[in-house]
This record gives structure tokens, sequence and C-alpha cells, in this order.
């Protein structure tokens, strides 16, 4: 039956320094995959997307307020030519309808795009 240990030591020792060997790298006739063929990568064109609703539920996609197009974009902001104070990126709530509209306007100075939805 083994020794039972109630607890560890503060401290091991190391173990004592073996021979130092050199390893030979031994070529293989298998191929590892590298990334470089981007293999099983989703390509998504926004522009697609004809209004909010529809783009804003691909998480790749953000609608630019100052084009009024769906555009490549993720949560830092647009992939694509778009002033950043337009851009919004969000999912759209469940009960999200087509009749939102966009609100262009400008409060203590900025221009500022408000997504409205009517019940």
């Amino acid at each position: 039956m083994p020794e039972m240990v109630a607890h560890l030591p503060d401290k091991f020792d190391l173990p004592k320094p073996g021979l130092v060997e050199t390893v030979d790298e031994v070529p293989s006739i298998s191929y590892y995959y590298d990334g470089s063929n981007n293999l099983n990568v989703k390509t998504l064109h926004c522009t697609i997307f004809a209004n909010p609703k529809e783009c804003l539920i691909h998480s790749r996609c953000g609608w630019c307020g100052e084009t009024k197009q769906c555009i490549l974009g993720n949560n830092l902001g647009p992939q694509e030519s778009c002033k950043r104070s337009s851009y919004i990126y969000s999912a759209p709530y469940e009960k999200w309808d087509n009749r939102a509209r966009i609100i262009a306007g400008e409060f203590a100075g900025p221009n500022i795009n408000t997504l409205v939805t009517t019940p």
C-alpha cells in the first residue's frame, strides 16, 4: 500500500542535472495547416442588406447613417468609410420592426444620430 502524505513540503529539491543532448529535427511527410490558405473563412458582404434591421443582426456588419448603407464593421467601429458618429452597431431587440428610422440632429455641438422605433 502506498504511503499517504499529509501535506506537501514547502520546498522541493531539484533533480541533479543530466547529460546535455542536442535534438535533431526530422523531416516529416505530414503537412500541417498554417492558416495561409484561409480555409473555413466565411465572407460576408454587408452591402446586400438594405435596411438596419437586416444589417444589425449580423455581428460583422453595422449601419452607416451617413450613407444609409450596411457596411463592414464591429463594436469597435466601422471598417469602411463612414463617420464614426453616424455608425450604429447593435443587435436589434426581438420586437424590432421595419418602422425603425434614424433621426439625425445636432445636440450641444456634435451631430448625433438616433434610432427611433414606433410601437
